[in-house]
C-alpha cells in the first residue's frame, strides 16, 4: 500500500482550479497568437494592395494609357482641317474665310479611293496654296467587308497621325488609299499601317505605338455610328449616308467623283455662288 497521503478535498479543489487557470491561460495565449497572425496577414495584404496601386499610378503617369476621348486636332466636328502648306489647322480663326471642302471617307471604301486617286493632285494644289481648306472625317462602317476590320483599324491609324503628327495627315491619308486592300481581302496589319506611316515621315514613337495598338478603333466606330450617321452635318440639312460624302458651302456633291474636271467645275461654281 502506498504511504503517499491522499489529497484532501480542499487540495483537490485547489488543484482543479489551478488546472482550469492553466487551461484558460493557454487558451488566451492561443487566441492571442491567432489574432497576431491574422493582423499580420491583413497588414501584409494591405501592403501588397497599396504597393500595387502605387505601381499602377506610377505606370500610368509615366506611360499614359490612351483613352477614347476626342483626339487632338480632330476638333472640327470630329474632322481634321488641313490648310495652307498642307498644315493642320488648330485655331478655328485660321483661314476661317477660306472655302472649306468637307470629305467623309472610309479608308476601306472603293468609291473613296476612286475619288481620292484622280483628285488628289488638284486637292493638294488647292489646299497647299491656301485657295481652299479640306476637312477630312475618317469614319468606319465597312468592317463587315474586311476579314480583319481594316475599316476601323485604318481610321484609327489615320486618327493617331492626326492626333500626334497632324502635318503628316494629308500624305498618310493619300498613302493609305494608294495601298487600299480589295474588299473582302485581309487588310494590312496594324504593324504594317505603322510602317506605312513611317514611309511618309511619321517617326514619332507614341504615334507609331498608337497605330500598332489600334488606340482609336473603338472611338472611330462609335463616332461613325453614334454621331455621323445620327445627325445632320452642322449648319446643313444633310446627312451622311455613304462615302465619299463631299460638302462645300452646304452643298452636297452628287456628280461623278472619278472625273477631276467635273469635280473642279462643281467646286468653282459652288464657291462663286
Amino acid at each position: 500500500m502506498s504511504n503517499t497521503p491522499r489529497p484532501t478535498r480542499n487540495e483537490q479543489r485547489e488543484a482543479a482550479r489551478a488546472k482550469a487557470r492553466e487551461m484558460r491561460l493557454a487558451q488566451k495565449r492561443n487566441d492571442s497568437r491567432k489574432r497576431t497572425i491574422l493582423i499580420a496577414s491583413i497588414v501584409t495584404v494591405v501592403a501588397i494592395l497599396v504597393t500595387a496601386v502605387v505601381l499602377t499610378i506610377n505606370n500610368e503617369v509615366n506611360n499614359p494609357v490612351p483613352t477614347a476621348a476626342t483626339p487632338a486636332n480632330m476638333a472640327f466636328d470630329g474632322g481634321i482641317k488641313i490648310g495652307k502648306g498642307l498644315k493642320a489647322i488648330t485655331d478655328p480663326a485660321e483661314q476661317a474665310g477660306t472655302p472649306n471642302i468637307i470629305v467623309y471617307e472610309d479608308l476601306q471604301c472603293p468609291n473613296c479611293r476612286d475619288f481620292e486617286v484622280p483628285n488628289a493632285a488638284q486637292l493638294r494644289d488647292w489646299v497647299s496654296t491656301g485657295k481652299y481648306t479640306v476637312q477630312i472625317h475618317p469614319i468606319s462602317f465597312l468592317d463587315g467587308n474586311s476579314p480583319n476590320q481594316y475599316s476601323s483599324r485604318a481610321a484609327s491609324a489615320a486618327i493617331c497621325v492626326a492626333n500626334g503628327d497632324p502635318n503628316k495627315f494629308f500624305d498618310y491619308n493619300s498613302a493609305l488609299y494608294s495601298h487600299q486592300p480589295d474588299e473582302g481581302t485581309v487588310g494590312p496589319s496594324n504593324e504594317e499601317l505603322a510602317t506605312r506611316a513611317q514611309s511618309v515621315g511619321v517617326n514619332n514613337k507614341p504615334v507609331l505605338d498608337c497605330i500598332k495598338n489600334g488606340t482609336y478603333q473603338t472611338y472611330s466606330q462609335s463616332y461613325t455610328q453614334d454621331t455621323v450617321f445620327k445627325r445632320y452635318i452642322p449648319g446643313t440639312k444633310l446627312k451622311v449616308d455613304g462615302t465619299p460624302y463631299i460638302v462645300l458651302n452646304g452643298q452636297h456633291f452628287t456628280g461623278n467623283w472619278t472625273n477631276p474636271a467635273e469635280f473642279a467645275q462643281w467646286v468653282l461654281s459652288t464657291t462663286s455662288k
